[in-house]
């Protein structure tokens, strides 16, 4: 008996760490031409090309440059499409894409994954415009292919392009600062520095008088943020080659590689940081903030609409989902005016009254009530119960619990169970509030320990939890020397 074997070899992709260059597309003036590697997302991680012009991500984090398959997305209508690059190693790379369809009325683009050969696959199972419902694996098939190569021959480099990242060298800049609080000049801690671009230390965070140092490129533009709890993301510089001031219309001053400070509500600061290898930049403002709890009886997105002190216009940030209840963190600066506005599944708009966010705010969570068309503001303060006072009530609504726990922790000064907020060393059935605001159980004889609470016996001796059968002993030789 004869048996027919059928055997389908794979596809590889075309795999790439970066680009370094286009060095040419045909034809040379279509838009919107995005690569991206690895995995697809709404961002280019390669880059993207525009009419002409070449805008690689340059200088990304380490964690970032990621090594894998090719996926290309075009946005706009245009004829079939040759590409040659040029990748990190050095090595020439074709890739040939097909003619585009009319998008109709997807807000999407066509999505291509691309084989070693430079053949261009659909990455989506309709082979048309919209999101990618296909991995790499999945389309890399006869079934799915766009159009073919017109260089069979093209293999994958042997060796895969080597990861080089970091900042070191000549060409690299000392960035030194404080940050601050905007309302108070206070130093903030703990803040740690965040940004899609290279920089070192690979972790930064500012010490406990808020100051920060890191080394970023010279050669390149990047943007850099702190984030903290009770400010969210503050304190932005951005670095910006051939960077232009205007006004009215008018260029007031140019700036060869400039450092720019942004404040909230305000005019961001500029330092000509040309020819510089180190700079101390001052003082970073960061704005502080509350968070936003709303409850209401309709499912509604949302926006925070707070007005701005020092220009025109309101700003904030939102949820698109409709629910009854959304909670957002850093979502209210303080002292300023601001409303909540909603829009339902059918457009409808609806709009609360207008609140002040206090300016001891800082930390809390404020609480909007909205039913019925009427606005019910609230303060969801800090709680510190002590021994004397014993558990105190707080109300937390479940939404706070449940989209964001620390701020919990934040509230209450203590351990929080049962909507009761317990003083540290509560002693509760066989448990007890620890340091780290949690009830955990007592610890048994000969345990290492520091206070009464912490033992079973409620007995700590030169750090150490005695027995209960001890403690009986002694107590029965009491009654027994004075019986």
């Amino acid at each position: 008996m004869l048996f027919s074997v059928s055997l389908v070899s794979a596809i590889e992709p075309m795999n790439l760490r970066t680009i370094e260059e286009i060095k040419s597309v045909n034809p040379s003036d279509v838009a919107n031409l995005g690569f991206g590697v690895y995995q697809v997302s709404a961002q280019y991680n390669l880059g993207s090309y525009h009419e002409g012009e070449w805008m690689g991500f340059e200088n990304k984090k380490c964690d970032d440059l990621k090594f894998g398959a090719v996926w290309v997305e075009f946005s706009w209508e245009r004829p079939e499409t040759d590409v040659i690059l040029i990748d990190g190693a050095g090595n020439e790379r074709k890739i040939y894409l097909p003619a585009s369809t009319s998008a109709e009325n997807s807000t999407y683009g066509e999505y291509y994954w691309i084989a070693e050969d430079g053949s261009s696959y659909y990455a989506n199972s309709n082979h048309g415009h919209g999101w990618p419902d296909l991995t790499y694996q999945q389309a890399l098939t006869s079934e799915h292919l766009a159009r073919d190569s017109l260089s069979p021959e093209q293999k994958n480099p042997s060796e895969e392009e080597p990861l080089e990242c970091g900042v070191s060298g000549e060409n690299t800049i000392k960035v030194k600062g404080q940050l601050v609080d905007q309302m108070t000049n206070e130093p903030i801690s703990n803040a740690e520095l965040n940004s899609a671009y290279e920089f070192s230390p690979e972790r930064v965070v500012t010490d406990e008088n808020g100051n920060f140092e890191f080394t970023v490129s010279s050669e390149f533009t990047g943007a850099y943020t702190f984030y903290v709890d009770c400010y969210g993301w503050s304190g932005n510089i951005a670095l910006q080659k051939d960077y232009e001031l205007w006004k009215d219309g008018q260029l007031q001053q140019s700036y060869n590689f400039a450092l720019i400070k942004e404040k909230f509500d305000s005019k961001p600061s500029v330092i000509d940081i040309s020819g510089k290898n180190e700079i101390d930049i001052g003082k970073v403002y960061a704005y502080p903030s509350a968070d936003v709890s709303i409850q209401s009886d309709i499912d509604a997105s949302f926006n925070v609409m707070y007005k701005y002190k020092n220009s025109e216009g309101y700003n904030g940030g939102g949820n698109s989902n409709f629910r009854s209840e959304h909670y957002s963190s850093n979502a209210l600066p303080l002292n300023y005016e601001v409303y909540i506005q909603f829009e339902d599944e059918t457009g409808k708009e609806y709009k609360s009254s207008v609140y002040t966010t206090p300016s001891n705010a800082k930390c809390g969570i404020i609480s909007l009530e909205y039913f019925n068309g009427e606005s019910d503001w609230s303060v969801l303060s800090e709680v510190e119960p002590t021994e004397t006072s014993g558990p105190i009530e707080i109300e937390i609504p479940e939404v706070v619990e449940e989209e964001n726990p620390e701020a919990v922790s934040r509230l209450c000064l203590g351990c929080f169970k049962d909507n009761l907020c317990y003083p540290l060393g509560y002693r509760k059935g066989n448990e007890y509030c620890s340091d780290s605001k949690t009830f955990i159980s007592q610890l048994g004889a000969d345990s290492t320990c520091d206070n009464n609470f912490e033992c079973s016996s409620n007995v700590c001796v030169s750090g150490e939890c005695i027995s209960e059968s001890f403690i009986k002993k002694i107590l029965n030789w009491f009654k027994k020397l004075f019986g």
